[in-house]
């Protein structure tokens, strides 16, 4: 079972998404929540529109601060450039399909960008919609979702991605939910992006939480603050969190020592990283690392 993408950043902190084909710009695979630290992801944003259609058990979903409860069968839409991410408080696992269409997929020329394609994705009113399988669009995205999964298992199948990407798309643009107080966070986000994007370049050295607050260009009150109210953590949690999901993809990923890759994610010492690692994955560095 896979996790989503190694998160790797682009010069405006968004997420630089690993395809499953580089040269094609969809991601589509299986993951489960236990992948995570503290069955948590770290929070993300990223141009292309996310799907999470859940196969098995329930995930809460955090986007721009706004929380949905996911159970099996029921999925959600996350629109271009929301902050968001998935996590269990009760730690119980979730097997999930995660996919990500980029909106170059049907950027076909500037009038359908302009006229058709930005009105869906540039709509600050429309960050996420919970799909049902009650609801008859809903339900055929969600259909949509698992054929997209099923059809490329192998190998990327061009066509059909762009076939159900833009059949996805127009049942969106035709059913866009409207939230009318979501511009009030329009001052949060540029502050916690660069934030965010600050620990994402830095995990690697020292980080304070001075040194946060600053990339964010307020007091270390208002970031906390910010932290708590769009990912539910503090700053310097969010920290450990990012640098114990970069330390799980190397553990799986490469033959790195353990004491290597402590350093390498920027913990200061061997000891204190197992320490973590063990109450966020509930196991050892080295039995994660053999599956155990």
């Amino acid at each position: 079972m896979e996790s989503c993408p190694d998160i790797i950043l682009n010069s405006d902190a968004s997420e630089n998404v690993a395809y499953n084909d580089p040269d094609f710009p969809a991601y589509i695979k299986k993951g489960q929540l236990s992948s995570y630290p503290d069955f948590r992801a770290v929070s993300h944003w990223h141009d292309d529109l996310e799907f999470i259609l859940i196969l098995e058990g329930q995930m809460t979903y955090e986007v721009n601060g706004r929380t949905i409860s996911m159970h099996t069968g029921e999925g959600i839409f996350v629109n271009s450039r929301c902050f968001h991410y998935g996590y269990s408080d009760a730690h119980t696992e979730c097997f999930f399909i995660c996919i990500l269409l980029s909106p170059l997929l049907l950027s076909v020329n500037s009038y359908f960008i302009q006229n058709h394609l930005n009105p869906l994705i540039r709509n600050m009113h429309f960050p996420y919609q919970k799909l049902s399988p009650a609801v008859q669009w809903q339900n055929t995205i969600l259909r949509d979702l698992e054929m997209l999964y099923e059809n490329n298992l192998e190998t990327i199948q061009p066509f059909t991605i762009l076939e159900k990407s833009a059949h996805i798309f127009r049942l969106l643009s035709e059913n866009m939910n409207f939230f009318p107080d979501y511009d009030k966070n329009t001052e949060d986000i540029p502050a916690l992006t660069a934030m965010i994007g600050y620990v994402q370049k830095n995990y690697q050295n020292k980080i304070l939480l001075k040194d946060i607050s600053s990339a964010g260009n307020c007091c270390k009150t208002r970031c906390t603050s910010l932290f708590q109210k769009y990912l539910a953590v503090s700053p310097m949690l969010y920290v450990n969190h990012y640098r114990l999901e970069k330390s799980a993809f190397l553990l799986r990923n490469t033959t790195m020592s353990i004491t290597e890759i402590a350093y390498t994610c920027g913990f200061s010492n061997t000891s204190y990283f197992c320490e973590l690692f063990r109450k966020s994955y509930n196991t050892t560095p080295g039995k994660f690392r053999s599956g155990k």
